[in-house]
């Protein structure tokens, strides 16, 4: 383990390609800590990837950090988190010594509550003078801020500068104008090459429509999507209609199973899906689509965490045809489809699910090329054990992982003497990426 503290005037490595930089030292501590870091970084001239997190609010760590970042002629990625809210032109003096840069990530904290009226006229000035930079060689950009001023007024003109980025990151910060702005570019063709994106919004009231026609201005169609939010009918169309290419979606909010089979069956080349289901069927006079079958049958990661299947107690005593187990009936049904699925995560609450008699596990049959499997969380498999263990080995013969409660004894001992190399993993298996 290398400390500062032993380091002396100089690093122990000169040579490396890529550094990361945190210190968890008191807030004067960590001052010092990067008055120090920072000039002994200008050594590292192999240096490639630097991720690192300062206090850009004072002003001898700002110089200094240019200085070093103009001191690293191979430097292709920057990951720079910033402590404090701090000034527009701080934050375009950097951008202007990245423009060379292929990956950048910027992560402010911090808003603009106490701002003053001379704050934002500053930033005003900010913006129009990055609307004056050159082009960037930006592939890749993440930006995150919870600061309206530094979305509009940094952001928005940052993008302006960006033609060849091919990945875009908005996290959950971006407000209303800032999607808006992002589709008046797309409209313009400023983004050809942009094919994953990550985006969400505060303003959840408003966000869905610039969001849908922001997805209607991409020329190829993206190929990863990860959408920080519910999504309303005008964004599934969309997303339908101008994204069939599309082969990974993460939705982070709670969607119907409607919404469900809508993008399974709209969305024919998804290779990964993740997302929240609401299916508490019983209050619901939603239909259960049945007739919808999803087209994506190459699909191989399959991530779905249940909200409402809780309510279901057991599933030998739940009554057969109620609303609930016809949820259950129609996504089993559609999962056992997609024969080449390697990875399937259903986080839920519902006791012996995953039981071979009574239970639902023996409709995956098919899945042959399951690596990753995950039973649910403690009270979900209390009485899974050896008769399902040898059904797994049996049918998916290329089963590695097993996400289970760690109580599971028999289970567990059962797999291990017919498949010894198996892993066993306890926690959610959703969040595994």
């Amino acid at each position: 383990m290398w400390s500062i503290r032993d380091s002396g005037e100089r690093l122990p490595f000169t040579h490396v390609q890529r550094l990361e930089f945190k210190d968890d030292s008191s807030e004067d501590g960590i001052h010092r800590t990067e008055i120090r870091i920072l000039p002994l970084l200008e050594g590292i001239t192999s240096l490639q990837h630097l991720k690192i997190t300062l206090s850009l609010e004072h002003d001898n760590i700002y110089r200094q950090f240019i200085r070093t970042l103009e001191s690293l002629p191979h430097l292709e990625s920057l990951s720079l988190g910033c402590k404090r809210f701090i000034d527009g032109k701080v934050i375009q003096g950097i951008l202007q010594v990245c423009h060379r840069l292929e990956r950048l990530s910027l992560s402010f904290s911090g808003s603009e509550r106490h701002a003053t009226e001379e704050d934002r006229q500053e930033y005003m000035d900010t913006r129009a003078e990055i609307e004056r930079m050159p082009e960037m060689r930006l592939c890749e950009l993440s930006f995150r801020s919870e600061s309206d001023l530094v979305l509009e007024n940094i952001l928005q003109p940052l993008l302006e500068l960006c033609p060849r980025i091919e990945k875009l990151d908005l996290g959950y910060s971006a407000v209303n104008s800032t999607i808006w702005h992002l589709s008046k570019l797309l409209k313009e063709n400023n983004f050809p090459k942009l094919r994953h994106l990550v985006a969400g919004g505060r303003d959840r009231e408003h966000i869905q429509e610039a969001f849908s026609e922001a997805l209607s201005h991409f020329e190829c169609g993206l190929e990863s999507l990860i959408f920080m939010d519910s999504l309303s009918e005008p964004v599934i169309e969309s997303l339908v209609q101008y994204h069939s290419c599309m082969t990974k979606l993460d939705i982070t909010c709670n969607i119907s199973l409607w919404t469900l089979s809508d993008l399974m069956a709209g969305l024919p080349n998804l290779r990964s899906f993740k997302s929240f289901i609401d299916s508490d069927y019983e209050d619901s006079s939603e239909d259960i689509p049945f007739e919808k079958h999803w087209k994506c049958v190459d699909l191989k990661n399959l991530r779905l965490r249940v909200d409402g299947w809780d309510y279901i107690t057991t599933i030998e005593h739940e009554q057969k045809g109620s609303r609930r187990m016809l949820a259950l009936d129609y996504v089993f049904a559609e999962v056992a489809k997609m024969t080449s699925l390697q990875v399937l995560i259903l986080d839920h609450q519902i006791p012996n699910l995953f039981l071979k008699r009574n239970g639902y596990l023996t409709r995956l049959a098919d899945l042959k090329q399951l690596r990753s499997f995950d039973l649910g969380g403690n009270v979900c498999g209390e009485n899974v054990g050896t008769e399902e263990a040898l059904w797994m080995v049996k049918n998916w013969p290329k089963l590695l992982r097993v996400y289970e409660p760690q109580t599971l004894v028999a289970f567990r001992e059962a797999l291990l003497r017919k498949r010894p190399q198996i892993e066993f993993l306890y926690g959610w298996g959703l969040e595994v990426s």
